[in-house]
């Protein structure tokens, strides 16, 4: 038992009766859960930082409108960061775990920052678990894992997932915890996971983490499209539809655009059309709200033309155009409610 003129067994250096001793109710273990959720949190608002910024915009212009076909922005930007952050450059992760292990002052919390630069992708099954623990099984491996800090409690026995996953120390050599959320799979994990392997072989390797890390977000795409199903872009367009496309496609020829760029913006607005089915009075209304929700969004690089800028360009009203900007808004932002 801890006198209370003891040092406090949290760590702290204070005595018991002026730390933990006037709260026993309060857990050292939900403390450290605190302080390690505010060191993840604190990492994230300090990355990407100004000297990162030009290699993340190069990134995120390449991979978020691709997600953002099957996911709401807020999302498909998270994936994009980690995977820049973990994957990419994670060398700014291991120096920021450097200096917070040297002001941490709890043992309990050290132990853990200090094995936390050991980060990687997991892909595998939920097994079981309840609100105090749940277990994962890994689809390459066949490897256990134990979470305790902040299970989740709406999976189902089996169902698949994708996460980045943070060693965790005070469970054992077994013991992990989500970086910042999860992706679970919909549907029956099996034939998601034999399509991962089919892309494996196609790339010649075995090594399942290894293309996890170099093919993260090639792997949350397919994920989100297994899961919530691809708009068949082969469905023939309404004539008034097909020339919304036909506006598009004269803006887009003019602009100084990527192949790449070319390709996520037509496919993006066809999947809109196809799936919403808005009704056009005028199709450049309608694409000028497109551009606009582009531009908002920063999904295509060049000059960003100003409300009256835009008005001219598509001799559409201002009002008009920013009414249908946030109605594609609203339509990917919804998409991820579906799942």
């Amino acid at each position: 038992m801890v006198g209370r003129n003891d040092p406090c067994p949290c760590g702290s250096g204070k005595k018991y009766k002026k730390c933990h001793g006037k709260q026993q109710t309060v857990s050292i273990n939900d403390l450290v859960n605190e302080e390690l959720f505010k060191v993840r949190q604190q990492f994230f608002s300090e990355n990407p930082n100004q000297e990162q910024l030009p290699a993340f915009r190069e990134l995120q212009q390449e991979w978020q409108p691709r997600l953002m076909q099957s996911m709401a922005e807020n999302d498909a930007q998270a994936f994009v960061i980690e995977n820049f952050l973990f994957m990419q450059k994670p060398e700014l992760w291991e120096a920021f775990l450097t200096k917070q292990v040297e002001i941490a002052q709890r043992p309990s919390t050290k132990e853990v920052l200090e094995n936390w630069k050991d980060a990687k992708v997991f892909l595998g099954q939920y097994v079981e678990g309840n609100e105090a623990s749940a277990q994962f099984k890994d689809a390459f491996t066949g490897e256990t894992i134990q979470m305790t800090d902040q299970p989740p409690t709406d999976m189902q026995d089996g169902q698949g997932l994708l996460a980045i996953l943070l060693p965790d120390s005070r469970i054992g050599k077994d013991g992990a915890l989500f970086l910042n959320g999860y992706l679970t799979v919909v549907g029956d994990f099996d034939p998601l996971f034999e399509a991962v392997k089919a892309k494996m072989a196609e790339a010649n390797t075995a090594d399942g983490a290894a293309y996890l890390r170099d093919n993260y977000l090639a792997v949350v795409e397919m994920i989100v499209k297994y899961s919530t199903g691809t708009v068949d872009e082969s469905i023939e367009l309404s004539p008034e539809h097909e020339s919304v496309m036909a506006e598009l496609a004269k803006h887009v020829d003019k602009a100084d655009f990527d192949a790449e760029t070319v390709d996520n913006v037509t496919s993006i607005l066809n999947s809109y059309l196809v799936s919403q089915q808005p009704s056009v009075q005028k199709p450049e209304a309608l694409v000028a709200g497109y551009w606009r929700f582009l531009q908002d969004h920063e999904l295509i690089k060049g000059p960003m033309l100003a409300p009256k800028d835009l008005s001219e360009k598509f001799g559409v009203s201002s009002s008009t155009i920013l009414k249908r900007s946030k109605e594609f808004g609203s339509y990917f932002e919804e998409l991820l409610a579906k799942n």
